[in-house]
């Protein structure tokens, strides 16, 4: 079997969406005042601890570019079910990771500004990270909120774009490794 460019970068872009999956999907950010001045406290939360969607969509992705790569070195050429399967379950990858997103409803109306101050009496007991419970809060696995204001910033994380990158470049090259005819490789 000849390996054409396809195999490698199917299995890179799965690998991509696999690790992407412990990148930052969500972030919020807290500006905290403390002993050390004024800073801003970025907490980072993986597609697997934020959304069933995402996890789906990644272990989707994952799978199907698995068969597809499996097939085309144990068998060589794919036949057009396989293919079509394939690429459907790519497609619902891409989907739910779409879908997540865009059921992400602002919580505070685009016209109307917001200042949020936020005070922590810690009352002599030390915390782990100064404003880990608020971020805690914003931070709930299937129910993601955006929110913008001077002290809090809650939303999509690079880590989203790095995996939909993966699940689209993993579609494309399963794509270009179509069935031809009575081709072997």
């Amino acid at each position: 079997m000849t390996i054409r460019w396809q195999e490698p970068v199917a299995a890179g872009s799965g690998l991509l969406v696999v690790a992407s999956g412990w990148l930052p999907w969500w972030l919020v950010r807290v500006r905290v005042s403390d002993d050390s001045g004024t800073r801003v406290a970025t907490f980072a939360g993986t597609a697997w601890q934020m959304s069933s969607r995402w996890s789906a969509a990644i272990v989707i992705a994952v799978a199907a570019v698995a068969v597809w790569l499996v097939w085309r070195f144990v068998r060589g050429r794919v036949p057009l079910p396989v293919w079509l399967a394939v690429l459907a379950a790519v497609t619902v990858s891409v989907f739910l990771t779409l879908v997540q997103r865009s059921d992400i409803e602002p919580m505070n109306d685009p016209e109307t500004e917001t200042t949020m101050t936020i005070e922590l009496d810690v009352d002599g007991k030390p915390e782990s990270e100064p404003g880990a419970d608020i971020a805690a809060d914003w931070m709930k696995r299937d129910h993601l909120v955006p929110y913008r204001s001077d002290g809090l910033d809650v939303g999509l994380g690079w880590g989203l774009w790095v995996g939909l990158a993966g699940m689209v470049v993993a579609g494309l090259a399963v794509a270009a490794g179509r069935p031809r005819g009575t081709d072997p490789t």
